[in-house]
């Protein structure tokens, strides 16, 4: 079995490198106070996008996540390792905050987790999400999301909670990562990462599935490891031509033109009356004309 998915052709779920400012220009409005109130946040986001296939191939085909998340264990070229959660967030600059979005969503429900399952997120919690008005029985799609929480909801699709596909959908645990993020609440972004892993490995890898965050692996292994890389492995990574490109908001809104900002305000027209000659006079101003 470890051998079959080290040699298979697996497919990696497509993530994107995300440049705040590129976004908040294409959008033409500032996104970023919804991702740096995260501190880590950002940096995470724009993470290189070059990944190692057969190390991730590895990766997956050997990997246990302890049950309290305190640790992971893989093999890389037959040599067993094992990183604390602390080392994996010093890896990517990740801080540790006490919320843990699929805690929330999930409780104690054991993986695999399913999409649509779960927990709903409370009403008043999720409603700033939402266009108004918004009550206990409203829809919870994608087409009722505000401007923000839709875009939102696009870029996380790409980065940090990747979902190929269905992209009307709006899933449990979709709704509680979007309303922290439109909250600015803090939550635990290795856990969230660490549990889509777990996820993933529990659901088996029959047919198409896809492995998530192939190019976060990659630098987890990179740095993580105690030793220099062996030989072969540093041969692997130079000749690694398989990266992950940067978002480009604007194919969101060539599929949404609802999403695009709207228009300036026209400037006034009409003839603007000329001062009176005593308000001239008394003011000193003298009119230019063209």
């Amino acid at each position: 079995m470890y051998q079959a998915f080290v040699h298979s052709e697996t497919q990696f779920r497509e993530h994107r490198v995300l440049d705040l400012e590129v976004l908040g220009n294409v959008v033409g409005v500032d996104m970023r106070h919804y991702f740096t109130y995260l501190s880590d946040f950002p940096g995470l986001l724009a993470l290189p996008g070059t990944y190692v296939k057969e190390w991730v191939r590895e990766f997956y085909a050997s990997v246990w996540i302890a049950p309290d998340h305190s640790y992971i264990h893989y093999a890389l070229a037959g040599i067993d390792y094992r990183v604390i959660a602390q080392r994996a967030r010093e890896v990517f600059g990740l801080n540790a905050y006490a919320t843990r979005i699929h805690q929330l969503c999930y409780g104690n429900f054991e993986s695999p987790r399913r999409p649509h399952d779960g927990a709903l997120p409370p009403t008043d919690f999720v409603a700033p999400c939402f266009c108004q008005p918004f009550g206990e029985s409203s829809s919870r799609t994608v087409g009722d999301l505000t401007r923000p929480a839709r875009i939102l909801d696009f870029v996380m699709r790409k980065t940090l909670l990747p979902r190929p596909g269905y992209r009307d959908g709006f899933t449990r645990i979709q709704q509680w990562l979007i309303a922290h993020l439109i909250a600015q609440r803090l939550f635990h972004l290795w856990d969230l990462i660490v549990s889509e892993i777990e996820d993933t490995v529990a659901e088996g890898f029959r047919g198409r599935r896809q492995v998530p965050y192939a190019h976060g692996i990659t630098l987890l292994i990179l740095c993580a490891r105690p030793e220099p890389l062996l030989a072969h492995l540093q041969r692997e990574l130079t000749d690694a031509d398989t990266m992950f490109p940067h978002y480009d908001p604007r194919q969101m809104l060539r599929a949404h033109h609802d999403l695009r900002a709207p228009p300036p305000p026209p400037a006034p027209c009409g003839r603007v009356s000329p001062p009176s000659p005593r308000a001239t006079h008394s003011s000193g101003v003298v009119l230019e004309t063209e």
